[in-house]
C-alpha cells in the first residue's frame, strides 16, 4: 500500500523539510508543494534530491491552495497531510498502513498528534475509536487527517481556499470544512487513537478567545458553507440566544452579529476554487 506524505511549505520553510524525511522505504514518498513569494526563496536543499521526494514550486500565498497543489500531484493510495515543522517515525507510518489494511471500508482516518518530550498533550483526545458524523466529532487538525486518494478524488473533495492561512478572511478552519465535505459526501470517517505525527504543543487557534472576531467570522462562514442562506437567520438567532453570555464575556452582541454576518456574506461573495483534478 503506497503512502504519499503531502508537505505544504512557504518560502524558507523548505529548509525545514529535510527534517521530516525518514530513511527511504518502498511504500513511502513525499510530495513537497513549495510556495514562493520571491525568487530569493527558490533554492531547494540538496538533501531533498532523493528518488522518493518530489518538490514542486508555485507562486503566491494560501495554505489551502498549497495543499491542493500537492493533492493534484499525489499518486499514492493513502495520503498523509503534513506541514514543514513535523516529525515522523517508522512506527507512525506502520500505524497508518495497518489501519487501512484492516478496514477496507475506511475512507478517511483521523489520528493523534504526539508532542516532544516535556510538552503537554497536543489536545484532549478520546480513548476509544469512533465513527465521525456531523453531530459527534472533536475538532480535527489537518495533521491528523489521512485518506484514500481515490475516494477523495471520486467525490471531488479538496480544500476550500476561502479558509486557512493566507485566505482573504478566514485564517483557520479549513480542516473542519474538509471533514464536513467528506461526511456530506457519504465517506466513512473514523477517529483512531494512535499517534502518526509529532508536532510541538503550540497552537495559535487554542489561544484565541471563544468570542474573538476571528472565531465569529469563521462561525458565520462555516455556517454558510454548511447550511447556505440559513446562516443569516442563524446568526441572528445565535446572537439572541447568546446575548447574556456575550455581555458577560465583554463582547458586544451587535458586533458579534455583524461578524457572523460578515463571514456568511464572504462565502457568498467569494467564488469557491476549482477542483485541482
Amino acid at each position: 500500500m503506497q503512502i504519499d506524505i503531502l508537505v505544504a511549505t512557504l518560502d524558507r520553510g523548505i529548509e525545514r523539510v529535510p527534517q521530516i524525511l525518514l530513511p527511504p522505504r518502498d511504500d513511502l514518498k513525499y510530495i513537497v508543494s513549495h510556495q514562493v513569494t520571491e525568487d530569493g526563496f527558490r533554492e531547494v536543499p540538496a538533501v531533498l534530491n532523493r528518488d522518493d521526494v518530489r518538490v514542486v514550486q508555485i507562486e503566491g500565498r494560501g495554505l489551502c491552495r498549497n495543499r491542493n497543489n500537492a493533492l493534484a500531484l499525489a499518486e499514492g493510495e493513502i495520503i498523509i497531510l503534513a506541514d514543514d515543522d513535523v516529525r515522523y517515525r517508522e512506527e507512525y507510518i506502520d500505524h497508518v498502513q495497518a489501519a487501512f489494511a484492516v478496514d477496507p471500508e475506511l475512507d478517511v482516518a483521523c489520528f493523534k498528534i504526539a508532542t516532544p518530550p516535556g510538552d503537554p498533550e497536543y489536545k484532549e483526545y478520546a480513548g476509544r475509536p469512533y465513527l465521525l458524523n456531523e453531530e459527534e466529532h472533536h475538532y480535527i487538525s489537518t495533521l491528523e487527517i489521512v485518506f484514500r486518494l481515490d475516494r477523495i478524488r471520486e467525490k471531488g473533495i479538496c480544500f476550500d481556499e476561502r479558509f486557512g492561512l493566507g485566505s482573504r478572511l478566514n485564517s483557520f478552519g479549513e480542516e473542519a470544512v474538509f471533514i464536513h465535505d467528506c461526511l456530506k459526501a457519504g465517506l466513512r470517517v473514523k477517529y483512531i487513537p494512535q499517534y502518526i505525527v509529532e508536532h510541538p504543543a503550540v497552537s495559535t487557534i487554542r489561544s484565541i478567545g471563544r468570542y474573538e472576531t476571528v472565531h465569529n467570522v469563521f462561525k458565520g462562514a462555516y455556517d454558510a458553507r454548511r447550511y447556505g442562506w440559513l446562516a443569516f437567520p442563524a446568526a441572528l438567532y445565535g446572537t439572541v440566544k447568546l446575548w447574556p453570555e456575550l455581555r458577560e464575556y465583554g463582547k458586544s452582541p451587535r458586533a458579534y452579529l455583524a461578524e457572523r454576518l460578515r463571514g456568511a456574506a464572504y462565502i457568498y461573495r467569494e467564488k469557491i476554487n476549482p477542483k485541482p483534478y
